[in-house]
């Protein structure tokens, strides 16, 4: 005899355009404005905790500059023109520029909007394009709160002689859009996945890409991130000058750690690009502008402004390689075939190039307080197309081999395909 438990009937998801727009605005602010927001203002307390930098009421309106900087929002410093001169002079004329996108907040709005897509999109698992644009609705959630916010963000350093450091308004608009939105419209390609994959061989070689190459590029900064450890045990003194350094500067030390490890996201891309050969580790060759690599170099007391790697250094170039091999073998999966698997895991180092692309333009750190010591603005980064196009052969050679690893189903398409 069985228990009589009353059933709840499942209602299905309103895909009305009207109803999905509302979502989406509502899901876009709630899921991944308000964590983002929180997070941005939990920042700025601690570093004032830490380092007593700025008046306690002033955490507010720099966890807000946090914020916008989760998406690289550009900031622009204004100058007076001299004493008494209420007129400003473009912060672009001094160098003023501040450009970083904050690598623990870029993350957390690529996984959040990436979960908002997915939500967004239930419902619509048999129409791809409907889900994608379903998928990318929470952006408009995102931005609107984040432009709303942008005016009310000024910052000053008087002394580095930037009274006003504001956030580029049309940016706040266009960078959430942009990057919510994408990573939104991941999120209900990938709910509608299995509509995809049912369209063809191509349908689901693009999706085994996907899976290929997104894989790989997050093993690379998690190696690149491992590297890093281990560089820094096997090299104590220049850990040991960093944790004298931090020790000595008190409050300000202590916020350099904060802003390190928020960074690291960006640390490791950097170090990803450099395991490929895109740049060399140099104080003059990691793409600086200006007099910046002279200035680095007479500040840290270097004889020159190289320093070349020492030979064990090339063990960095695993980094990559596995990043790549792992990726093909992912990709690789159940592909029926050595060649169909080679396609897959060749497809992958595609994704996986586009994505280093992408995260070397967001990654690069354009600070303004020392232009005026060193003749322009400090710029540390990779250059975003050369990381594609290196990338693209890394990708490419590591995912085809390592799909020769990957276990194959059975025929010549994939599990449920038809073959065209």
């Amino acid at each position: 005899m069985s228990a009589g438990f009353p059933t709840t009937l499942e209602v299905p998801p309103d895909t009305r355009s009207a109803a999905l727009l509302r979502s989406g605005v509502r899901r876009g602010f709630v899921l991944v404005f308000l964590p983002v927001f929180v997070a941005g203002q939990a920042i700025a307390w601690l570093t004032y905790v830490v380092s007593g930098w700025y008046r306690p009421w002033s955490w507010f309106k720099i966890g807000l500059a946090e914020t916008l900087a989760s998406v690289r929002v550009t900031f622009v410093a204004t100058s007076s023109t001299g004493p008494g001169t209420p007129s400003l002079r473009p912060a672009a004329q001094a160098g003023s520029v501040l450009e970083v996108a904050i690598g623990a907040l870029a993350i957390a709005v690529v996984v959040l909007a990436f979960r908002a897509g997915r939500e967004q999109a239930r419902g619509l698992e048999a129409r791809p394009i409907a889900a994608a644009i379903a998928g990318a609705a929470p952006a408009l959630g995102f931005a609107v709160p984040m432009v709303i916010v942008a005016p009310f963000v000024t910052l000053g350093f008087p002394q580095f002689g930037i009274d006003h450091l504001r956030p580029v308004v049309w940016q706040a608009v266009v960078l959430p859009l942009a990057v919510c939105g994408s990573c939104g419209a991941i999120g209900g390609l990938f709910v509608a996945r299995a509509a995809i994959e049912a369209r063809g061989r191509w349908g689901v070689r693009w999706v085994g890409a996907a899976r290929g190459g997104f894989t790989a590029f997050w093993w690379g900064l998690a190696l690149a991130f491992a590297g890093f450890l281990i560089l820094a045990a096997l090299e104590p003194g220049a850990t040991g000058a960093y944790a004298r350094f931090v020790g000595r500067s008190g409050g300000s030390g202590a916020a350099l750690v904060v802003q390190h490890a928020l960074l690291l996201p960006n640390q490791s891309t950097m170090i990803l690009a450099t395991s490929m050969w895109v740049a060399r580790l140099t104080l003059s060759g990691v793409h600086t502008e200006g007099t910046i690599g002279a200035g680095l170099a007479a500040l840290v007391g270097a004889p020159s402004t190289s320093a070349g790697f020492p030979a064990w250094y090339l063990a960095f170039l695993a980094i990559p390689g596995a990043a790549g091999l792992i990726g093909g073998r992912s990709a690789g999966r159940a592909a029926g075939g050595r060649p169909e698997a080679a396609l897959r895991g060749a497809l992958a180092g595609v994704v996986y190039a586009m994505l280093c692309g992408v995260a070397a333009w967001a990654a690069a750190i354009v600070l303004p307080p020392w232009s005026a010591i060193l003749g322009g603005p400090l710029r540390l980064g990779v250059e975003p197309l050369t990381t594609t196009f290196i990338a693209l052969v890394w990708g490419v050679v590591g995912g085809t081999i390592g799909s020769t690893f990957a276990e194959r189903g059975e025929g010549s398409g994939s599990a449920g395909a038809p073959a065209r």
